[in-house]
């Protein structure tokens, strides 16, 4: 009796035994097939965004910008007052860089400048072109923070504006850049982060050529709360202007960002332009600070 008490027993949770090796075994198949790069069409799980000192070269502060977006449902707003000396002084005064994020790999952009100049004792000020924009990152991978994306934009003047007059407000500049980002080291403090871009830029401006454009840059933690990054950026014209010129620039660029809140984060940076094509102002210095608001998110 004893015996078949025993038989009767074991055959009863003998399938819960084999459901849950069963259910080890997906539960490692699917952590097994989640791990490494996956490509998306829209990413739609709202994850929270990380608390973590942004060490990942971008715009702004820099010139190449990264495949980060600001996250579902989530705001990134930068007020930017930059300025550019040569032989004269152009500047914008504010920037403002508005961004949305749809799901958690699709950024909207929308960015308008109050521009000012003085160039040979002459003053001029007035709302300067335009950006709209969307960034679609459609490349991830979490083991190493790689990311890939790419960055349609539309520069326009608006028309009634002082940068819509003249033969300068004719025509649009369409920007077209791949963008790529990966994670080199890792550092108590924080990651230290590639990003690297390449663009093809069309023109249909009267006097700009279509052009080229790539940027490299790398940031890395000081502090806990404070990065620095560094680049080297260019253009390169396709074609000669109206002056039998092909115009092109180099640029090295150094940038910080400092976190004053989860909300809130300062930045700033100081470039050189050289080596450029216009022989008569060939040296520019660049200057910018600016403040960065995040709002929204899952």
């Amino acid at each position: 009796m004893n015996k078949t008490t025993l038989l009767c027993t074991l055959l009863w949770i003998s399938p819960a035994f084999a459901d849950d090796s069963d259910h080890e075994h997906k539960a490692t198949e699917q952590a097994v097939h989640e791990t490494g790069g996956k490509f998306s069409l829209l990413g739609h799980e709202c994850k929270a965004e990380e608390d973590e000192l942004e060490t990942t070269p971008g715009s702004p502060p820099l010139d190449v910008d990264d495949p980060g977006t600001p996250g579902c449902n989530a705001w990134e707003v930068n007020v930017v007052t930059a300025a550019e000396f040569g032989n004269g002084m152009t500047g914008e005064t504010p920037l403002l860089d508005i961004n949305y994020g749809i799901g958690d790999n699709i950024q909207l952009k929308y960015e308008v400048p109050y521009e000012f100049s003085r160039i040979d004792g002459v003053s001029s000020s007035g709302l300067g072109r335009a950006e709209f924009g969307i960034k679609y990152r459609f490349y991830d991978n979490e083991d190493n923070d790689t990311g890939i994306a790419i960055y349609p934009q539309l520069e326009f003047a608006i028309p009634g504006t002082a940068a819509a007059e003249g033969d300068e407000g004719k025509g649009t500049l369409t920007k077209l850049p791949v963008l790529f980002t990966r994670r080199l080291a890792e550092t108590g403090k924080g990651a230290v982060m590639l990003t690297a871009n390449a663009a093809y830029n069309l023109s249909t401006e009267p006097g700009v050529e279509n052009y080229m454009s790539g940027a490299l840059g790398i940031g890395f933690p000081v502090t806990s709360t404070l990065a620095m990054m560094v680049e080297a950026s260019t253009e390169q014209a396709l074609g000669k202007n109206m002056d039998s010129v092909r115009e092109h620039y180099f640029k090295a660029n150094a940038g910080v960002m400092g976190r004053i809140s989860d909300h809130l984060l300062w930045f700033g940076s100081v470039g050189q332009t050289f080596a450029s094509s216009d022989m008569n102002d060939s040296s520019h210095t660049c200057v910018s600070l600016g403040l960065r608001l995040l709002a929204g998110g899952p």
